[in-house]
């Protein structure tokens, strides 16, 4: 009997920590979704260095980070728009694939920075930070979970 209640009490742990780590949705594509074109910006500085670039409320933004271990959904805020398929996207084919979402992020009431992520990928996808080129030199908040990638143009090796 005491056998019989350690395999289901391990077995109701193993459901329980399953179902816990299950993440919340991000949020949906909008009505009004805008349709972002991706450009390149170039660091004529550094070695002519080439970015991605996402033009959004009159800014440019540049990649600038990935995520470190205490991201969470939680910290998004709301989707904005799509990327394009075009020249400058992923090997995407289909120019009216929505998937790579742009998000705003809570706790950046300035829109310092947006998030890239492709909701097509379903295992080990994780989202790509991009900063406001305008931001370079000022002293803004990085946002806890975000990982610098090191960019020589952001003054970061």
């Amino acid at each position: 009997m005491k056998k019989i209640t350690i395999l289901v009490c391990t077995a109701l742990f193993c459901l329980f920590a399953v179902c816990g780590c299950t993440r919340r949705p991000l949020p949906d594509l909008p009505e009004d979704a805008s349709a972002f074109e991706m450009g390149v910006f170039i660091d004529e500085v550094h070695d002519n260095d080439s970015f991605v670039t996402i033009e959004y409320g009159g800014r440019t933004y540049i990649q600038y980070g990935t995520t470190n271990n205490k991201y969470s959904q939680t910290c998004v805020e709301s989707c904005i728009g799509y990327i394009m398929q075009d020249k400058y996207s992923s090997s995407v084919t289909d120019p009216d694939n929505t998937d790579r979402r742009i998000y705003t992020l809570s706790g950046d009431p300035e829109r310092n920075f947006l998030m890239d992520f492709d909701s097509s990928v379903k295992l080990m996808n994780q989202p790509t930070f991009f900063r406001a080129v305008d931001t370079k030199g000022k002293d803004i908040v990085l946002p806890y979970y975000i990982d610098p990638l090191g960019y020589e143009f952001w003054g970061e090796e």
